[in-house]
């Protein structure tokens, strides 16, 4: 009798739990990331070829409330391909995808440049559950 309580109480809870991404706001217009750039800045991959190189995750919060947006981010590379002064220059919706971006970015590596790269930006997309990059 308690084992079969068990599997039920166990069926049901993995019916009220869903991987199923159910947008509840829009997803907002991505932004002309050129637009927020100075000539001398590198956009994105224009001038960075990726060694180690993952997409954040999309962060549960946002996911069980439906929550689609995108983050621009500010990196400098490194002489040896590494990342350096990683910061968020605009978020849609402020902060909601702000620390996965960062985690995700202060992982990433980069072919070593002939030299130093700086305000580098990149757009990260958060669309229907799933993290990608911008263009």
């Amino acid at each position: 009798m308690k084992t079969s309580w068990l599997f039920l109480v166990a069926g049901l809870s993995a019916c009220a739990s869903t991987s199923i991404f159910t947008p509840r706001s829009a997803y907002p217009p991505d932004p002309w990331v050129k637009g927020y750039s100075d000539p001398d800045d590198c956009i994105g991959g224009e001038a960075l070829a990726a060694v180690m190189f993952e997409m954040p995750t999309y962060p549960k919060s946002a996911f069980r409330n439906g929550q689609q947006g995108w983050t621009i981010m500010r990196l400098d590379v490194a002489e040896d391909g590494m990342t350096k002064n990683v910061r968020v220059e605009r978020s849609v919706p402020s902060g909601a995808f702000d620390r996965a971006s960062l985690k995700a970015v202060e992982r990433w590596q980069f072919r070593p440049p002939a030299a130093p790269l700086s305000n580098c930006r990149v757009l990260l997309r958060y669309r229907a559950g799933e993290a990608s990059l911008g263009g």
